[in-house]
């Protein structure tokens, strides 16, 4: 396992454990606006026959709350690496549903579909193309304020384009307002 996920990977179950004392004194309420950016690693791969790659990946989100159980919005994920004076970025654009099971709980799950944009740029030249994309995902909200939560997560996306299909896990923290 790479040092960077290690340290990640006890950075999230820290976090998480420090949660769990301030959920108790805050509720999972859901209303109104909600928003949520995440940072973190991904590993990309596509379907060309190249390699894993690791980098750092994020997510932003952002809508509407339809009931204590369903959350209505648009949001964008993203992966990036940069090496030898090359960098790639793998992103997507999507209409998203974030889903809680009990609507007192904090565990949901993620659904999207959008568009989906690969770009790899070498000194000044670049090239990009774009398909269609999807999202799954889950997380937890741990209530750390009253309408404030860390939320770990674990994403995938991916997408096709005319020359290659791509795929992005993600694992990080995010910070969600609701």
């Amino acid at each position: 396992m790479p040092k960077f996920l290690r340290v990640a990977s006890l950075t999230l179950l820290t976090l998480s454990l420090t949660a769990l004392t301030a959920e108790a004194q805050n509720p999972q309420t859901r209303e109104g606006f909600w928003f949520n950016l995440g940072l973190g690693y991904g590993s990309a791969t596509c379907s060309d026959g190249c390699s894993s790659e690791d980098g750092f990946s994020g997510n932003l989100a952002m809508g509407g709350t339809l009931n204590q159980k369903v959350l209505l919005g648009g949001g964008t994920n993203g992966w990036t690496k940069s090496q030898n004076g090359a960098t790639i970025t793998l992103s997507s654009l999507d209409a998203i549903i974030r889903f809680y099971p009990s609507a007192t709980g904090g565990f949901f799950l993620n659904g999207g579909l959008g568009l989906g944009m690969a770009r790899a740029s070498y000194g000044g030249a670049s090239n990009s193309e774009s398909g269609f994309a999807m999202l799954l995902g889950l997380g937890y909200d741990f209530r750390v304020g009253k309408n404030i939560s860390l939320t770990p997560f674990l994403n995938g996306f991916g997408f096709s384009t005319s020359s290659t299909t791509w795929s992005v896990g993600q694992i990080g923290l995010g910070i969600t307002s609701h």
